[in-house]
Parts: C-alpha cells; sequence; structure tokens
C-alpha cells in the first residue's frame, strides 16, 4: 500500500521467515521480535509518535499506511500474522479455524464468539458475508481498492452466527495471505449508505462521524488528521486485550521535535526513525532502537498510460531505460537513507522472499552508455545542450520539444524525498534532459495530480497529464497486492502509473488460481520481468524498518508492523 498506503512469498506452508538484525541482549539495538523477559504489566497511555497520518478510516478509499494500520486496530479480520519459532505465520483474528472443501474452492472460517460492535450491536458471521459480499459487487468501482484480497470469490454466506463460508471460482493458492488484508466493516452501518450504486461506500468517512462503529482491539475516542488519534481498548474485543490503557498516535510534521519529544521522554515509541537520527539514538541509554528488513521501496514512477497525450517519448522503455541509467541509486543509499536500505530491481520488494525475481536486470549506473542509447534513439541535444524529442504524427501528434518534464513528490514520505529527486534531477541532466520538481501536497492531493479529476477506468480516461512521480510503496509478504497495483481494474484506485497491459492483467488473474508453490512463483517471476521491462517504475531502494521505545516499555513486536493486531496490543509497561 501506499505511503501512498501500506504493506507476504504465499504461504501454502502458513509460515514465512523474516530475517532480523542480530545483536546481544545487552545492546541498545533489538532485534524487534517483542521476546522480551518480564511479566507485562496492565495499564499506562502507550504514546507514539509517527511523521505519518491517518488519512482515512475508511477501508474503501484510503491510501496512507498509516491509515491501514489505525483499521487494523479497530476493525476485525479473519486471519493476522504473529511470531512463529521461525518466522511469521498465519493465524487467527476473528477466526477460530478453517478447513477447504476437498476441491480447493470453498474455505470454511469458524469464528470466535461473543465480539460486539462498539454501539453494542452483535458482531456476527452476516457481517463478514455482507461485507465481502459488498466488495465484490462494486470491485470496478467504489470498493476497487479492498478488491485485491478477494481475487476469484463467488460470494460469502453465514451459514450461522459464528461461521462463514466463502466461495472461490477456483482453487486460489494464497487465501489466507489474501484474507490477512480485508477488513469487516458493521453491516448496520454501512449498508444503509449502498444506495442505487455504491459511491456512498467511498465517500462515507468514518472518522468524521465519531465515534466509530468498531469491533476490533480498539475504538477510537478522539480523531485529528494532523494531529493526535485516541484508541481505547474496546471492551468488546473477541481477542487477547490490549495491555495499555490507551494508544494516543501523533503525527509530527517535522521528524526532529518528534525525536526530541522521545528523548525527553513525552513520547514512548516512534515507529519510524529518521535514517540520519539512528545512531543518535541508539547512544541513548534510555531508548531500544530495533532493526529489522523493511517492505518499503522507493521509485521513479512513469505515467504508463497508453492514451496519454503529450510527451509520449517516456512511453519508451529504452527511453526510460537510458534516463534511468544516470541515477547514482547508490548515492542516494547514501545520501538520503545513511546507508540503511539497499538496491531494489522489482516493485514487489525484498519483503516477498523467494517470489521476488532475482533475475532482473539489474539497472547499472552508466550515464555513458544511457547517453549514447539515446543518442541512438534520436534525441538529439539543443544548443543549451537540451535534448528535443522529434515531433510526432497521428491521434497524439506533438512538435518537436524540448525534453522537460515536471516530477511529482508528495509532502507525506518518510524519507527526504527532496533530496532523492535531486539526485535524481543531477542524473537526468547529465543525460540532456531537464526535471522540474511539482511538490503535490499530501498523498491525496498528489495521487489526484496523478490519476486526474475524470479518472474513470472503465471509461480509460485519467492519467493524462503527468509524465512522472517520486514516491514509495510497502509491500506486503505476499506479492499479490503489488502485482495487482498495475492492473486496468486498479486505474483511480491503486494504480499510480495508469498502465493498461491486457496480456498482464490476464496473467495477474491467473497466478492467483496456481496452487502449486513453484508454478506460482514462475508465473509471479514472469510479470515482474514485464513490469520491469516496459519500466512503469525505475525502482531505486529497499530501505531498512527502523522504530525506537523507551526501555520503560517492552514486548514491542517491530516485525508485526501492519501484519498483526499484536503489533498494538502486546506492548506492555515495565516495572
Amino acid at each position: 500500500m501506499r505511503k501512498r498506503a501500506l504493506l507476504v512469498i504465499a504461504v501454502m506452508a502458513l509460515v514465512v521467515a523474516v530475517p532480523a538484525c542480530g545483536g546481544d541482549g545487552d545492546s541498545a539495538e533489538d532485534t524487534g521480535t517483542g521476546k522480551t523477559d518480564g511479566t507485562p504489566v496492565k495499564g499506562g497511555i502507550l504514546r507514539v509518535g509517527s511523521i505519518n497520518y491517518i488519512d482515512s478510516l475508511n477501508p474503501f478509499n484510503y491510501i496512507e499506511s498509516q491509515a491501514y494500520q489505525a483499521m487494523l486496530m479497530i476493525y476485525p479480520q479473519l486471519v493476522q500474522y504473529a511470531q512463529g519459532d521461525d518466522g511469521l505465520v498465519i493465524e487467527g483474528d476473528w477466526a477460530e479455524s478453517w478447513e477447504t472443501s476437498p476441491d480447493g474452492k470453498d474455505w470454511a472460517f469458524k469464528l470466535k464468539p461473543g465480539g460486539e460492535w462498539s454501539d453494542g450491536t452483535p458482531l456476527t458471521a452476516n457481517d463478514a458475508a455482507w461485507t465481502i459480499n459488498t466488495i465484490i459487487k462494486y470491485a470496478a468501482g467504489p470498493t476497487a481498492v479492498a478488491a485485491p484480497a478477494l481475487a476469484h470469490v463467488v460470494s460469502a454466506e453465514a451459514t450461522d452466527e459464528n461461521s462463514l463460508v466463502i466461495h472461490y471460482d477456483a482453487p486460489v493458492g494464497n487465501v489466507l495471505a489474501q484474507l490477512e488484508q480485508l477488513f469487516i466493516v458493521p453491516q448496520h452501518v454501512w449498508e444503509p449508505l449502498v444506495g442505487a450504486n455504491g459511491k456512498n461506500l467511498k465517500t462515507f468517512h468514518p472518522e468524521q462521524n465519531l465515534p466509530v462503529v468498531s469491533a476490533g482491539a480498539y475504538t477510537i475516542k478522539e480523531y485529528e488528521k494532523k494531529g493526535t488519534t485516541v484508541f481505547i481498548p474496546w471492551e468488546g474485543y473477541y481477542g487477547e486485550p490490549s495491555n495499555a490503557e490507551a494508544v494516543t498516535l501523533t503525527y509530527f510534521t517535522n521528524s526532529d521535535s518528534m525525536i526530541s519529544e522521545l528523548r525527553q521522554g513525552n513520547l514512548d515509541w516512534v515507529d519510524q526513525v529518521p535514517f540520519n537520527a539512528v545512531k543518535v539514538l541508539e547512544e541513548d541509554d534510555n531508548l531500544v532502537v530495533n532493526k529489522v528488513p523493511g517492505a518499503e521501496t522507493t521509485n521513479i514512477t512513469w505515467n504508463s498510460n497508453p492514451r496519454k497525450p503529450k510527451n509520449r517519448e517516456l512511453l519508451d522503455p529504452q527511453v526510460k531505460k537510458a534516463l534511468s541509467m544516470c541515477v547514482d541509486r547508490e548515492r542516494i543509499i547514501e545520501v538520503v537513507f545513511n546507508g540503511y536500505a539497499s538496491l531494489v530491481e522489482s516493485l514487489v520488494g525484498h519483503i516477498a522472499g523467494p517470489m521476488e525475481n532475482p533475475n532482473l536486470g539489474p539497472l547499472e549506473y552508466d550515464c555513458e552508455a544511457g547517453n549514447q542509447m539515446l543518442d541512438d534513439l534520436g534525441y538529439e541535444r539543443g544548443s543549451d545542450g537540451t535534448r528535443i524529442a522529434p515531433a510526432t504524427t497521428g491521434e497524439n501528434a506533438q512538435e518537436a520539444h524540448p525534453m522537460e518534464y515536471e516530477v511529482i513528490t508528495p509532502t507525506s514520505t518518510d524519507f527526504n524525498v527532496d533530496r532523492s529527486f535531486e539526485i535524481v534531477q543531477e542524473g537526468f541532466a547529465e543525460a540532456g534532459v531537464k526535471l522540474t520538481q511539482k511538490v503535490g501536497g499530501d498523498t491525496t492531493a498528489s495521487y489526484a495530480l496523478e490519476t486526474d479529476d475524470n479518472c474513470d477506468g472503465e471509461a480509460s480516461t485519467g492519467y493524462a497529464t503527468f509524465d512522472m512521480a517520486m514516491w514509495d510503496w510497502v509491500g506486503y509478504i505476499d506479492p499479490d497486492f503489488m502485482l495487482s497495483v498495475v492492473t486496468k481494474g486498479q486505474w483511480c484506485s491503486w494504480s499510480d502509473t495508469g498502465w493498461d497491459n491486457p496480456e498482464y492483467d490476464e496473467m495477474y488473474l491467473r497466478q492467483g488460481t496456481l496452487v502449486n508453490p513453484e508454478e506460482r512463483k514462475q508465473l509471479v517471476w514472469e510479470m515482474q520481468q514485464m513490469i520491469y521491462d516496459n519500466f512503469v517504475y525505475t525502482q531505486l531502494t529497499n530501505h531498512e524498518y527502523i522504530d525506537a521505545h523507551s526501555d520503560k516499555w517492552a514486548g514491542i513486536q517491530t516485525d508485526l508492523n501492519a501484519y498483526s493486531k499484536e503489533y498494538w496490543t502486546s506492548p506492555y509497561m515495565v516495572e
């Protein structure tokens, strides 16, 4: 999902190993597993600081990863991840157990009884069935954001209050990993919003209608998009209750002030340490710094809409490759991430483990060769050194024009996107191409610039004006979601490129039905190769996930970030 929203290898065996950085128990650096000696002490307010904000509490219309975290806290899920002996394992959240039919098309879930929505209404399997059926019905429009989690689902039914059956059109190899991304909403609140076409499902703002009706581990007492949101443990929660008596999440526009508040004891936990502050915090004896392999990748996003009317030279993968060869990605790692990142070639990122295609590229930093490619393609330099795109004819004819482009950058990244842009800008300049930064505003505003006001996937409108953006993606362990974002079905929802490739879309649908792990892996690798060869993105970096917390708190499981309610319920105070 992007930070621009958040975000596990097909879990056929239901286990995926996530390595963690080592370190002895006396060091300020922890592994992030949360396996700390001592008995949890109930109580206390866990004060969390973040440079990411909650843009929405609507599972059908959000984009920030912090929104995903909040919904994970307040809405039921069927399954979630947990720490196993050898890595992360799938366990039940609301689901107590599950089994599949002999043909693999029906999945029956036994749900934990006794749960309640925060308005006192019983939580039943009817809520789950209604949520699933509604998402399927409006998957091409208002509920498209949630639809990837239900690929190949035909329908769902509640056979009794605590029993749910999900029917698929074919056996699916990654059902549980997909369902981990499904949030269940209260039918009695959301059903009246459907109307004739379901559009209100996307426009409804639960955060503007407090209290939010929820049935997860917490309810929300107070919400402030660019301030502090207060989470209170919900007594009607069906699972293990929170150790803390409350969690507050405060958004900071300035990371320096956030770190200062942590060091002064006014915050207990910072969920993403700025990369230039890591070493300082490691030297603070009152803090614990956790480092784990990260799911977040950064990239250059290219407008790949085959119907874009201008600057169509940027649809040519060879042009994009030549320009990308002038970007010093190692310098970005050193300057922007202080070394806490690595090169990445695939959109799915290193979090996907063996499902990440290891045979892509690598993209070499060789600007001399990139310039030669542009010369060979006929992009000559003008008198000022800027290359000229030749005139074209046909439906989208454009006169000869300098290769000068805007790059959209959001204001909501957790890394220094301005400095990253400058390095890319310098590299493109060496290739004779001029870039201008266009600060797009927060996530919602920046995404609107990419998609245009008239975005409509069914009508193939939108993605008509922008050329490039620089942003980040936070992927899941299973690569399905990241593979879905470049499908036509995600136009105006998750797609930030406008790519429209029917062959790829067919491959995406097929990969979900391959129950043989090796067969699915090979197709998933092929899909990544197609994305790479078309330069839908130029992948830049995959950075580590680093958080820090006061030594007065323990039980923080950094590896479970965005994957489990236990990430929020397990922290406890240390006497």
